[in-house]
């Protein structure tokens, strides 16, 4: 565990450690290292949660289940190895709350409603 301005945030400088880290249910995960880098671009994929909201309100909802399966294609037809979807996957329910130099913060998305 890391601590940064009074948050405890699970620390990860790999994909293994980031794992645990998700699948620990860590409220706050911070990635620090060259992996920081990597897991930038995979949450410059996702949709970010003010995004999504507009298109499931505007569309009744049935844009939402036209993205997810979108995504589940995507995914099933992806180069990537088990390790790198299931981490994709957990991250979609995180957002960035911080970006620095050298490291990474997210936070799950619940905390913020």
């Amino acid at each position: 565990m890391y601590k940064v301005n009074g948050i405890e945030a699970y620390e990860a400088h790999n994909r293994t450690e980031l794992l645990a880290g998700l699948e620990a249910k860590s409220e706050y995960i911070l990635i620090k290292g060259d992996y920081y880098k990597e897991v930038r671009k995979i949450m410059d994929t996702h949709l970010p949660e003010n995004e999504s909201i507009g298109v499931a309100l505007g569309s009744a909802g049935v844009l939402s289940i036209l993205i997810y399966a979108i995504d589940a294609v995507r995914n099933s037809f992806s180069n990537a190895d088990k390790m790198d979807k299931k981490i994709d996957r957990k991250l979609n329910s995180f957002m960035v709350k911080k970006i620095t130099d050298d490291g990474l913060l997210l936070s799950l998305k619940q905390l913020d409603y």
